[in-house]
């Protein structure tokens, strides 16, 4: 599976692909869901999905289930830039 994100503007294209051939280009896959979303949804979901399985696993916990280190920079770093976007008045 792939996930494939497009910005545009506000707005972030996700599709999930299945490809046969991990190597392959993303025309080779098919396409199965696929959605537009404003920029802000996304980060709110991605945030909301990293703060749920931080509670869930803490971040030891998640080195053990998925073999690296809890992306607590990047989420915050994330956290951080959203804050903004959404404050930031609309032009």
């Amino acid at each position: 599976m792939w996930w494939i994100f497009y910005r545009t503007g506000d707005d972030v294209r996700i599709r999930l692909l299945q490809l046969p051939d991990g190597a392959k280009h993303d025309n080779a896959g098919t396409e199965i869901w696929s959605t537009r979303q404003s920029v802000d949804v996304v980060a709110r979901a991605v945030i909301r999905c990293f703060d749920e399985v931080a509670t869930k696993y803490g971040e030891s916990g998640y080195r053990g289930e998925w073999g690296e280190h809890f992306p607590r920079t990047e989420l915050e770093a994330l956290r951080s830039l959203w804050r903004t976007h959404r404050s930031a008045p609309a032009a």
